[in-house]
């Protein structure tokens, strides 16, 4: 079921709760945005990230979340009230006290979005500059349609693009030194 979207109203966290659990939206600035549905090679991409991710970081303190696992921003820390509110593909949290029965409050250490060709400027655009401006240190954007990784890097509060990988290459993290993907078989899982 949709959500009826008031043009003049700035949408919070709190809207968000009280939306039917099937509704599948995230809110840029205030503003809901349907997320689109995924199809067998994304969620075959996100299936295997979760177990590569799961298995680096197996015994340590940080946690693997994917979707739908709510992932909120604010400006001032009121979280409750956060007009940001995004649901990653994958989000590695390593600090518990950013934990909620709700999902994340600020910034991940790294977020991994695969593109849908309907949501990908919403990745490229509108998430990229949120996760860059709320201090997410390090972002990976997915295309699996294209089969590439764009590894984003924190520095000084701007985004570098660290390398862009492809289904024959090793993604590699920038802040996890030993987390290494092989793209031919994440690229090939689900298929």
């Amino acid at each position: 079921m949709s959500i009826q979207r008031n043009e003049n109203k700035h949408y919070t966290f709190q809207d968000f709760l009280s939306w039917d659990e099937g509704s599948r939206y995230e809110i840029f600035d205030g503003v809901p945005v349907l997320l689109a549905s995924p199809t067998t090679k994304h969620q075959g991409v996100v299936s295997f990230l979760t177990i590569a991710f799961g298995m680096y970081f197996k015994g340590d303190k940080c946690r693997v979340f994917p979707s739908p696992f709510t992932v909120r921003f604010s400006e001032i820390d009121d979280y409750d009230n956060a007009d940001n509110v995004f649901e990653p593909d994958l989000s590695i949290i390593c600090n518990k006290n950013q934990l909620d029965k709700f999902g994340c409050q600020g910034a991940p250490e790294l977020i991994v979005e695969v593109l849908s060709p309907s949501t990908s400027r919403n990745d490229r655009i509108q998430k990229y500059n949120a996760y860059q401006k709320f201090g997410v240190p390090e972002y990976w954007i997915v295309d699996p349609l294209n089969e590439t990784v764009e590894v984003y890097v924190l520095d000084g509060g701007i985004y570098q693009r660290g390398n862009v990988y492809g289904r024959e290459d090793v993604i590699k993290s920038h802040q996890f030194e030993h987390l290494e993907i092989i793209g031919e078989e994440m690229f090939s899982y689900g298929e």
